[in-house]
């Protein structure tokens, strides 16, 4: 049987996804960029942070959504790309504080 955990769990990846396949439109080009960053913090070993992966977004690159980095994020998460290492509070107005994981590379996943 199904719980509720597992159905939002679900809920939410779809609309993940969904939000990340509007970010490829040929005009939007914050995915690729975002996913570029991604991949050389992830390469590096370094844990990192959303912000990390910010800064290294070229100027004058926006995002369609503000959801697109979170749903990138935890979409590596899922896939096991990613794990969480710590915490942080944002310093960023808009997140008003907001607790944040701290990621790094899954050991395991670089080891296949």
């Amino acid at each position: 049987m199904t719980d509720q955990l597992q159905l939002g769990l679900a809920e939410r990846h779809r609309g993940q996804e969904a939000n990340l396949a509007a970010a490829v439109a040929a005009h939007r080009r914050y995915r690729e960029a975002a996913e570029v960053v991604l991949d050389e913090l992830v390469a590096s070993g370094q844990p990192f942070t959303a912000e990390d992966i910010r800064r290294g977004i070229p100027k004058g690159i926006e995002a369609h959504s503000p959801n697109v980095l979170p749903s990138l994020i935890g979409t590596w998460a899922a896939r096991r790309r990613i794990v969480p290492c710590g915490e942080y509070r944002s310093r960023r107005r808009s997140r008003r504080a907001s607790r944040n994981r701290v990621w790094v590379a899954n050991p395991q996943s670089s080891a296949a």
